[in-house]
């Protein structure tokens, strides 16, 4: 029964919008562990809240003080204890897909020093290395197919921020004996270290499908900018945004103001802000996590001319907006290429847009229309001035998630399941999105130029969702154990079942034996994800899970 009660722990959260109810299920995909640095993103909710400005506030990750310990070491990953409450986070939420791994950084600035020779050094990173493999491949064995990331760290700041005059400064900081043990590197010396370091992590992920690294070192450069001067040498500033990723300018260190301050009594040297962490793990969501966490198809809008902005009153625009003035209200014209799409039903649709600027009042927070037309619109796929008032296929007001409220933040747009059966292979697919009738104020999306911020069309196969209605009556059930190989059990299922359906990604119906009501062969299922679809008098309800 422990097991059973595990499986089912996650969140829901209720959104009033559209004067609809939207339901938001919170499935674990990313488990954290680590040193010092696991355990402040632990604190601060750094993942969480990243994935939330990216749209993705459906997912959260999992951790605890045991797997994201401070002063951990790579030595610590291979204790039997600490292996063992991996693997026990990972069964008790088999949606994990990704374990976010923060190691390396403690043996590294523990054992290095400025006189060692490169042999010496070269010695130091290949123990190191030896050792962060093996905790790799301990965490591949935990699950199949799950992945590693490891996400490394940003340039550290101990010359300056010991300098710096203050309550503990000099030989009373408390990172003071960690520099001088490695005899007062400059930050040249150290940032050098710490790009060798990451190159050989780098290397290692690419001959490794199931082993990812973003390299960021120079990041807290990047997005804070060194706006005055550095108090030692070389001095001067630079301002956000100018460096170049991924490694800044080694010569320079993070800026003081992107380290933690514990209370205004001393700043860390090593450890970031909460805003430093979230730019860091924002940094990976953009370049990893995006799209992993999408499902089975993901689409980015065309360019060429096929995607823009459409108004009421017949004129067109290169900028994406929605909203409205009491003159003119303003939608976007999104053209996506699905004649790549499985030839079958959907079970979700959803569209990401990131958010540029907000002029007036926030649009959003009114009626959200979107319009979908299977082809295009007009007379030819692009964005032409009378798509705005065009009749499309179908019409719905989409759930609306994520997060609206600052520049750089995406929206998702979870569609009404009215709308797959006009998201075809067939042709390309449109969509209009609008908020008719609101007139006092307008907000811009990115558009195509940069593939990382460009529109997205995220598809899932399978059934379609239930309707909000459905899922408030619907009943309750979870099935065990998940990836299965041979007999997969239903628990939570309460009265007889009326109806028992298997189906792959793809919509097929697949045939499978029941062994008796509350279990089915799963023996002679190919490898890959299924649904399986229960119907009592109380309602139905859908699962998925994983064959190995």
């Amino acid at each position: 029964m422990k097991r059973i009660i595990l499986l089912l722990c996650f969140s829901v959260v209720f959104y009033a919008y559209s004067s609809a109810q939207c339901v938001e299920v919170n499935q674990p995909k990313v488990l954290l562990i680590g040193d010092s640095w696991a355990a402040f993103m632990n604190t601060d909710q750094t993942i969480n809240n990243a994935f939330k400005n990216w749209g993705h506030s459906n997912y959260k990750f999992v951790s605890n003080s045991i797997v994201s310990e401070n002063g951990a070491q790579t030595d610590d990953f291979q204790k039997v204890s600490k292996q063992n409450e991996i693997v026990n986070l990972i069964n008790a939420n088999p949606s994990i897909e990704v374990i976010h791994l923060s190691i390396g950084g403690n043996d590294v600035l523990g054992d290095w020093k400025v006189s060692f020779t490169p042999g010496q050094t070269d010695t130091l990173l290949e123990q190191v290395s030896e050792r962060l493999d093996s905790v790799i491949r301990f965490l591949k064995s935990t699950k199949p197919g799950i992945k590693v990331l490891w996400s490394g760290y940003t340039y550290p700041n101990f010359a300056e921020v010991v300098a710096m005059p203050g309550f503990l400064s000099g030989s009373q900081h408390p990172f003071y004996g960690t520099w001088d043990n490695m005899e007062q590197p400059t930050f040249t010396e150290l940032n050098t270290m710490l790009n060798r370091f990451s190159d050989s992590v780098t290397a290692y992920a690419a001959l490794d499908p199931q082993v990812d690294f973003v390299k960021a070192t120079g990041l807290m450069q990047y997005t804070f900018g060194q706006t005055a001067p550095l108090g030692i040498a070389p001095g001067g500033t630079y301002p956000a945004f100018s460096v170049p990723l991924p490694e800044g300018d080694p010569t320079y260190p993070s800026p003081k103001q992107s380290m933690r301050d514990y209370f205004g009594v001393t700043l860390d040297c090593f450890h970031l802000s909460p805003k430093g962490y979230l730019d860091l793990i924002e940094y990976h969501t953009q370049k990893y996590y995006h799209k992993l966490l999408m499902d089975d198809l993901y689409l980015l809008s065309e360019d060429n001319g096929n995607t823009g902005g459409v108004t009421s009153t017949s004129n067109t625009a290169s900028n994406l907006r929605i909203g409205g003035s009491s003159t003119e209200f303003f939608g976007i014209h999104l053209s996506f290429n699905t004649t790549n799409m499985a030839d079958t039903t959907l079970a979700k649709a959803s569209i990401f847009l990131r958010r540029e600027a907000l002029t007036g009042s926030n649009p959003l927070n009114g009626t959200i229309d979107v319009k979908v037309k299977s082809g295009n619109f007009g007379a030819s796929a692009a964005v032409e001035a009378s798509d705005y008032a065009a009749p499309g296929d179908g019409t719905g007001n989409p759930c609306v998630f994520g997060n609206s409220a600052n520049n750089g933040n995406w929206v998702r747009f979870d569609l009404p399941a009215s709308l797959y059966p006009f998201i075809n292979k067939n042709s390309n697919t449109q969509f209009i999105i609008s908020t008719p009738g609101f007139n006092s104020g307008d907000m811009a999306f990115s558009g195509t130029s940069n593939l990382d911020y460009a529109p997205v069309l995220n598809l899932k196969y399978g059934s379609p969702s239930v309707s909000v209605k459905e899922v408030e009556n619907s009943i309750k059930f979870s099935v065990f154990p998940n990836p299965v190989k041979d007999q997969l059990q239903i628990e939570g299922v309460y009265g007889d079942i009326l109806r028992l359906q298997v189906v792959n990604i793809f919509g097929q119906q697949i045939g499978v034996n029941l062994l008796n009501e509350r279990s089915i062969s799963t023996e002679n299922l190919p490898t890959g994800n299924y649904f399986i679809s229960i119907t009592t008098k109380e309602g139905s309800a859908t699962q998925r899970f994983i064959k190995e």
